[in-house]
């Protein structure tokens, strides 16, 4: 419920803090499904999720991207564990870099990965999850795009 209460803010913050926690959860499901690429990757991004909070600095941005792909390829024994290291590489990317719909289209495309990579790995919890954030991040885009919509016909 975490998660998918993050994807209802329209409030950038706010959906950091939530996924911050989320992926907390989601490192620990994976590590259950002895899934180490997974994990790693859920850990390095509830870090991400956290510290984007205090900063946009691209350095930053960039020791991110270089921490998951150090921390994925030892770990990578099949093309599906690449998965979610490119999830993680479009999550960072929206976090760092991307505001509003952008962050959310881009985490979308994040999404997908990790989708895909839960499909692969028997993950049928984490398919679940994956599809109704991208439901709900769906509608609040579309919602971001009325109230932007709204806004410029007020002014």
């Amino acid at each position: 419920m975490v998660g998918v209460s993050g994807f209802f803010q329209k409030d950038d913050q706010k959906l950091r803090y939530y996924l911050t926690v989320f992926t907390l959860f989601m490192a620990l499901h994976f590590f259950m499904l002895e899934q180490w690429a997974g994990a790693l990757m859920a850990l390095l991004g509830s870090a991400r999720n956290y510290i984007s909070s205090h900063t946009d600095n691209k350095w930053v941005m960039i020791s991110f991207f270089i921490g998951a792909w150090l921390l994925a390829i030892p770990n990578t024994n099949q093309w599906v564990h690449l998965l979610p290291v490119i999830g993680t590489t479009f999550g960072t990317w929206a976090l760092f870099r991307e505001k509003g719909i952008r962050m959310r289209l881009f985490m979308s495309i994040g999404t997908v990965c990790w989708f895909t990579h839960n499909f692969f790995v028997g993950s049928i919890g984490g398919v679940i999850i994956e599809t109704i954030f991208l439901a709900i991040n769906s509608r609040t885009m579309l919602k971001l795009l009325k109230d932007g919509a709204v806004q410029s016909t007020e002014h």
